[in-house]
């Protein structure tokens, strides 16, 4: 951090706020207001709160003019989960993202595709118990491949749980992030019960 010209920090995973809330440390903020300013020298204000202008805009540091008070919420978040909060509720995040795992470790229909990293659990959906991304061969990459695609696809639509995609070694994978407060060991339950119950209908379709 102490050779960064800027460091961006996004509340929206592990503080629990919505998104569109961000912060900025800028070293050098005249240069970044000399960028995107748009306000012209003889009335540009000098940045105290003391001087007849007051503090500089915040539309002055970057190209959006009109600017909400986005801090509102991070502000009350904080209030409300204190640190102790916070702490609880990450805790808890990474437990159930062990939770998963050992769960899916524990599945023949399921591989794990790469130990969890923090609350990020990447596996997928092989149906017939081929430890796919383990010691052995996959049989059919790409036919595996193909049915997570349709597998993620039709579980996002139908809205019963929401896991994203991300391709590990070269291998198409389904990958799970917790970040949410609210997630509890029957939500990834419920998850895994959703996967097994599509990739088992989209593997009848295929054959």
């Amino acid at each position: 951090m102490a050779q960064a010209d800027s460091v961006a920090l996004d509340p929206h995973k592990w503080l629990f706020v919505p998104v569109e809330a961000g912060l900025v440390l800028v070293r050098d903020a005249e240069a970044m207001r000399s960028a995107f300013s748009l306000v012209p020298p003889y009335i540009r204000q000098s940045g105290s709160a003391g001087d007849v202008y007051g503090p500089p805009w915040f539309s002055e540091y970057g190209f959006q003019q009109t600017r909400g008070f986005r801090a509102l919420k991070v502000w009350m978040t904080m209030q409300q989960f204190g640190l102790k909060g916070y702490q609880a509720a990450i805790e808890e995040n990474l437990a159930l993202a062990g939770y998963l795992a050992d769960r899916v470790r524990q599945s023949p229909d399921l591989a794990l595709m790469a130990p969890p990293s923090l609350s990020v659990v990447c596996f997928r959906y092989v149906g017939d118990g081929s430890r796919t991304g383990s010691q052995s061969a996959a049989p059919d990459e790409e036919a595996i491949a193909s049915l997570n695609r349709a597998l993620l696809e039709r579980l996002q639509l139908g809205g019963e749980a929401f896991l994203t995609s991300t391709e590990l070694r070269g291998q198409f994978v389904l990958r799970a992030c917790i970040v949410n407060h609210r997630s509890r060991r029957e939500d990834v339950d419920r998850m895994l019960a959703a996967v097994r119950a599509i990739g088992r209908e989209i593997a009848r379709r295929n054959e």
